[in-house]
């Protein structure tokens, strides 16, 4: 009877140990990436690189799936080859990589429905301004976000409505309702 007795006391005894133990394991091997300069969520995914003579593990790479986010978000658009070049500049002027393609989703189906060599898919001076280059445009946009709204504390679509589409107001606010929805559509893409 004492050797059950000190083999359940062992089990209870060992059993968290190897528990602890194994967890510790599996989440000393994780690599978190350095944090991103931006308060806003970076998706970041990885894939093993295996090599094709016998199948060794080479390394892992991390990835960045904001630009696949915003590529799928914005297919069939003039803006959907600069994917990759939105999520910089919104890391650069450490605005939400979401915010510059869902204004200019809003305003002009993301440069659809824009003359197409005014480069203006946002609407600038009611559309009057002209960009020389896609990569101006966006470098410009994510500029004057980040002088005109983020730095005066404006960051939520709420809050950049009044001074960016103040007629907005009048209709109850459903141009920040759409930048929202805008935001919401390339969270669950």
């Amino acid at each position: 009877m004492s050797n059950k007795l000190g083999i359940v006391f062992l089990w209870f005894l060992i059993t968290p140990l190897f528990l602890s133990s194994t967890v510790f394991l599996l989440y000393s091997n994780i690599k978190i990436p350095s944090p991103n300069k931006t308060n806003f969520p970076v998706i970041i995914f990885q894939t093993k690189e295996t090599n094709s003579l016998n199948g060794q593990v080479l390394g892992t790479k991390l990835s960045d799936i904001r630009p696949y986010i915003l590529e799928r978000f914005l297919r069939g658009t003039p803006l959907e080859p600069y994917s990759e070049y939105l999520v910089e500049v919104a890391d650069s002027y450490n605005l939400d990589y979401r915010l510059i393609p869902a204004i200019a989703m809003k305003e002009s189906r993301a440069g659809a429905t824009a003359r197409a060599e005014s480069h203006n898919a946002w609407g600038f001076e009611n559309g009057r301004t002209k960009f020389e280059s896609w990569e101006e445009a966006i470098d410009t946009v994510g500029k004057t976000l980040r002088r005109k709204y983020a730095d005066k504390g404006l960051v939520t679509p709420e809050q950049i409505m009044p001074v960016y589409a103040p007629p907005q107001i009048l209709t109850g606010g459903k141009w920040a309702r759409d930048i929202n929805y805008f935001f919401l559509k390339m969270e669950n893409l």
